[in-house]
C-alpha cells in the first residue's frame, strides 16, 4: 500500500520568508549578507521540493515570480507564468494514485547581481503510479534563476536536463527501459 500527500495538508512553514537581513553602506547604497541570501534561496529551493511532493500547488506558486518559466522533460515542456507552472505540475501530479519523492542537492548558487542569482542542484527523483505498476527515477541537474522580490527571493526560471532517467514495474522493480542514449550534455550559464 502506498500513502499519499494529500493537497489539503497544511505544514507548518512560513511563506513567505521576510528578506534576508540588509542595511546601508557608508555610501547609502544596500548591502547584502551574503550567507543570509545564499541561506533564503536554498531555503526557497527545499520548500519547492517540499511542496511538489505535498502537493501543495498554490504553496508552490508563492515560490515563484509572476513572470517565471519552466522547462521540463529535458526542455520539451515549456512553460510561461506563475499560473502555467502551477496548473501543469498539478494537471501531471495531482492525482491521488501519484505519489513523488525530489531530493535536491549539492547547490551551486553564484549572484549575478545583488537581486539577481542562479543555481545549478543535483536532483534525484522517484514516481511511483501504483496503478499503472509503474517506477520512474533517476537524476538530473536543475537549472535556475531566482530573483529579489518584495517578498524575498523568488524563483524566476526552473528546469532541468536529465543525466538519466530509469523505469520499472514497482511491483517486482524489473527494469522496462532505461533510455541511456538519451543522455546529453548539460551547460550551465555563469556570469563571467
Amino acid at each position: 500500500m502506498v500513502a499519499v500527500a494529500r493537497p489539503d495538508r497544511n505544514v507548518a512553514r512560513p511563506l513567505p520568508w521576510p528578506l534576508a537581513m540588509r542595511g546601508f553602506t557608508a555610501k547609502g547604497g544596500w548591502v547584502m549578507e551574503t550567507s543570509v541570501e545564499l541561506e533564503a534561496i536554498r531555503q526557497l529551493k527545499y520548500a519547492y521540493f517540499r511542496t511538489l511532493d505535498l502537493k501543495q500547488f498554490d504553496q508552490l506558486g508563492r515560490l515563484l515570480t509572476e513572470d517565471a518559466t519552466a522547462a521540463y522533460e529535458d526542455g520539451r515542456t515549456t512553460l510561461e507564468g506563475r499560473q502555467a507552472i502551477v496548473d501543469w505540475l498539478s494537471g501531471a501530479l495531482s492525482g491521488p494514485g501519484i505519489v513523488t519523492e525530489h531530493h535536491g542537492h549539492h547547490p551551486e548558487i553564484a549572484f549575478t547581481s545583488d537581486t539577481e542569482a542562479t543555481g545549478t542542484w543535483y536532483l534525484q527523483d522517484r514516481v511511483i503510479v501504483p496503478s499503472a505498476d509503474l517506477e520512474i527515477g533517476g537524476t538530473a541537474f536543475y537549472d535556475d534563476r531566482y530573483r529579489l522580490t518584495d517578498d524575498g527571493w523568488r524563483i524566476a526560471h526552473t528546469g532541468y536536463m536529465r543525466v538519466f532517467e530509469e523505469h520499472r514495474r514497482h511491483s517486482t522493480m524489473e527494469l522496462i527501459t532505461f533510455p541511456a542514449a538519451s543522455i546529453r550534455p548539460f551547460r550551465v550559464a555563469r556570469p563571467g
